[in-house]
């Protein structure tokens, strides 16, 4: 199984505006995600722990329709991402739930910072620039579809 751990802030939306990265907007970020042939999305964002917050004052909040539509644009078709998505338990420990018997990838403006957290600062090391992309916070996003053209044309191990 392909799985695509992703941040928003700093890596899908520019940091300081909160806007879609103008290379991943009006649906660009996913159609690289389904030519990299992803099977599920593992949102690692911050915004995360809000939705748990909120849940346990108000269970049937739709977490996923939230970030569907923080990402402002960069996905399109929501039912794809619903069937795709799920939200990570712990966003402080966000590596540490990378799962490492899965043909697993990760992007996030802020990986370096996590990996350590969960005493993983070697696996960075070893694969930053190939799973882990760590982009531009404050770029428009072509490192992203770069980095998501590779993905797609490596084959599962």
């Amino acid at each position: 199984m392909r799985k695509l751990y992703f941040d928003i802030d700093g890596t899908l939306l520019v940091l300081d505006t909160g806007l879609p990265k103008p290379a991943l907007a009006r649906g660009r970020l996913e159609r690289a995600i389904r030519e990299a042939r992803i099977d599920e999305l593992v949102c690692v964002g911050n915004f995360v722990e809000v939705i748990r917050t909120l849940r346990t004052v108000r269970p049937e909040y739709d977490g996923l329709a939230a970030i569907f539509a923080l990402c402002r644009g960069v996905f399109l078709d929501e039912t794809w991402f619903r069937r795709l998505t799920r939200l990570i338990l712990d966003p402080w420990l966000r590596a540490a739930e990378v799962d490492l018997e899965a043909d697993w990838w990760y992007m996030d403006d802020q990986a370096e910072r996590y990996f350590f957290n969960a005493g993983r600062a070697e696996l960075m090391r070893q694969h930053l620039g190939e799973r882990i992309l760590q982009p531009s916070p404050s770029g428009d996003g072509t490192d992203v579809l770069e980095w998501l053209q590779v993905v797609a044309s490596r084959s599962a191990p």
